[in-house]
């Protein structure tokens, strides 16, 4: 060959050579940062043990099999061996630990051995049958293959490892088979090799990265969900403890107002009554007191949203004082919905607006009946409870400008409920009181407990 080509020849040597450095450097470093990727670490090994063995190389270009130098067999087991366990750890195949120190040990007398008698026959002989072995195990580790890796990648690697083994053999024998010929494979096919592997190996990695990403991405999720399900389990266990809290004031409210005031209400009474007509407008005013008492006590027993409920009380508390008044009840009430924002504050202007209303059938009208009603109506559209409290008294003017203080009251009371609130009247036929509930009340409708209990 001419020196002209054989300078040619060792110049891509060299390149090839140094390009195996970079990839063995690049390696060292990436594992150096990410010592459990063990995968890079054998790239590190093979890449500069193809390395030293072209590096050795570049001194026998042209030679002949006799004159080979002792260094480019002995260097030969090294880049076999860390070939074959950078393809191992690609594919992901299982190994004994005792198969790769023994292989490895097996190497290394096979390298040393070489160097005193490379000349004999045997050893090249040796180091053919060892680059055999390897393609054997090479297909032997394709079919241990552990890892989620794909079949075009599995193939790929299997037939660049077996191309690059098989330049090894030829570049090995090149001055036997081609006599005078400096041209040598392995450095070119070892970049290609160890190239297409570094590729496989850093897709791997940055895969593996974006999958933990996305897995931090849920788990972050997963504890943001389950911390705002721990905070709602608190603020509800917070608000079961302040409705018990709640509860327990709202007996012992009771209790008081029953045994105190209560008590000394129907003693007031009881002592009026004994002394005759004298004291009649006292007794009047002692039941009215009495009943507006029990009416207040009502509204603080838990009623869970139940109009019906609220409204029976009612009865139970009024019927006997119609009665005496010679007003029959007429009940109309309908299995209703309950309301979800019927609170005791609440409940309580719904008893004040129907007792003003009972109060005035039995003061007023002059009626033989009442009639309580109570069924789902629709009101624009909005579904809500229709409460009805008829009587068929004398009834009044509704064109009179002046409107009472209790009519007022009850209007006011409707307002803070978000509710409608008609009363309809025509002389000689009758009043109606006519109280829509909607059955979810609008954001913004707050309550105020003082309010209520001024009026």
């Amino acid at each position: 060959m001419s020196p002209v080509a054989d300078d040619l020849g060792q110049l891509g040597h060299l390149l090839a050579t140094d390009t195996l450095a970079v990839i063995a450097a690049i390696a060292l470093m990436s594992w150096l940062l990410r010592r459990r990727e063990g995968v890079l670490a054998w790239l590190c090994c093979a890449g500069i043990a193809w390395c030293v063995f072209n590096l050795a190389g570049l001194t026998g270009i042209g030679a002949r099999l006799p004159d080979l130098p002792a260094s480019r067999i002995a260097l030969l087991y090294p880049v076999l061996f860390t070939t074959l366990g950078l393809a191992a750890s690609l594919v992901g195949a299982s190994l004994p630990r005792g198969l790769v120190v023994a292989t490895a040990l097996a190497c290394l007398g096979l390298g040393v051995a070489a160097i005193p008698f490379h000349g004999w026959e045997l050893t090249r002989i040796a180091g053919l049958a060892s680059i055999g072995v390897s393609l054997l195990m090479l297909g032997f580790f394709a079919t241990r293959a552990e890892t989620q890796i794909g079949a075009a990648e599995r193939l790929a690697l299997a037939a660049l490892n077996a191309l690059g083994l098989g330049a090894l053999g030829v570049d090995l024998y090149a001055g036997t088979i081609w006599p005078g010929k400096s041209v040598q494979f392995s450095p070119y096919v070892g970049v290609i090799v160890l190239g297409f592997s570094g590729f496989v190996i850093m897709r791997h990695i940055l895969a593996n990265a974006e999958a933990r990403e996305r897995l931090n991405q849920a788990l972050g999720q997963r504890i943001e969900t389950t911390k705002a399900n721990l905070l709602a389990s608190e603020s509800a266990r917070h608000a079961l403890e302040i409705a018990h809290a709640v509860k327990l004031e709202r007996e012992r409210l009771m209790r008081e107002i029953h045994d105190g005031i209560g008590s000394s209400l129907v003693a007031a009474l009881a002592s009026a009554e004994r002394q005759g007509k004298e004291s009649t407008t006292a007794v009047v005013a002692l039941k009215g007191a009495l009943t507006d008492l029990r009416v207040a006590v009502d509204s603080l027993e838990p009623v869970e949203g139940n109009v019906a409920t609220l409204l029976a009380s009612l009865r139970y508390r009024y019927e006997p004082e119609l009665r005496k008044s010679g007003i029959a009840v007429k009940w109309m009430v309908e299995d209703v919905p309950e309301l979800d924002w019927l609170d005791a504050p609440s409940a309580l202007h719904v008893l004040r607006i129907l007792q003003e209303s009972v109060s005035n059938t039995m003061g007023h009208s002059r009626g033989t009946q009442l009639t309580f009603q109570c069924k789902m109506a629709l009101l624009q559209g909005r579904p809500g409870l229709r409460i009805e409290i008829a009587d068929n008294g004398s009834g009044f003017d509704m064109d009179a400008p002046a409107i009472g203080r209790g009519r007022r009251n009850m209007m006011q009371r409707a307002e803070a409920l978000g509710a409608r609130l008609e009363v309809l009247s025509k002389r000689g036929e009758g009043t109606a009181t006519i109280l829509w509930l909607p059955l979810v009340r609008k954001q913004g409708l707050i309550l105020e407990e003082g309010q209520a209990a001024e009026r």
